[in-house]
């Protein structure tokens, strides 16, 4: 007799926060450790049991920051598997108007960077990845953005 067992895989979620008035993201610097240099890392976590990967990222924020994003604000950039942490990690952003200034955790500080500024971070080789993608993500629907209004903007003045 065959049964079929419902298996939900955990998975990771990360990502940033992005300042829409700023163009800044918020990343995590972590506390240097044995004389090496500080890390910096996106925010993220485990899911919990039933959770969708934008809920997981969402709950995520409103421990870590104490701040309730709206889904509508939260963007995925993309997934892969994380050799790692060995399970699939969802990468997402979510827009702010503001940044806001946040308090430091027991080992790490939150920080407000243009990516410009990220190029000389250390990194893992993950985080750094997932901040390229993020930036050239939002690059790209801001392009999409700016088209949409210059394409209003000539159908207006027609």
């Amino acid at each position: 007799m065959w049964y079929t067992v419902s298996v939900q895989t955990s998975f990771y979620a990360s990502g940033f926060l992005y300042s829409l008035k700023t163009h800044k993201i918020l990343l995590l610097q972590l506390e240097p450790k044995d004389d090496i240099s500080s890390a910096w890392s996106t925010l993220g976590g485990e899911s919990k049991e039933g959770e969708e990967a934008q809920v997981t990222f969402q709950r995520i924020i409103q421990e870590m920051l104490n701040v309730n994003v709206k889904m509508k604000n939260i963007y995925p950039i993309y997934d892969y598997f994380h050799d790692t942490l060995d399970k699939v990690n969802y990468v997402f952003y979510a827009e702010v108007k503001n940044p806001q200034i946040f308090n430091s955790l027991k080992e790490s500080a939150f920080s407000w960077l243009a990516f410009n500024q990220t190029f000389k971070l250390l990194f893992s080789a993950h985080t750094k990845q997932d901040v390229i993608v993020g930036e050239r993500v939002i690059n790209a629907k801001w392009r999409e953005n700016e088209a949409k209004k210059d394409e209003l903007s000539h159908v207006t003045n027609c």
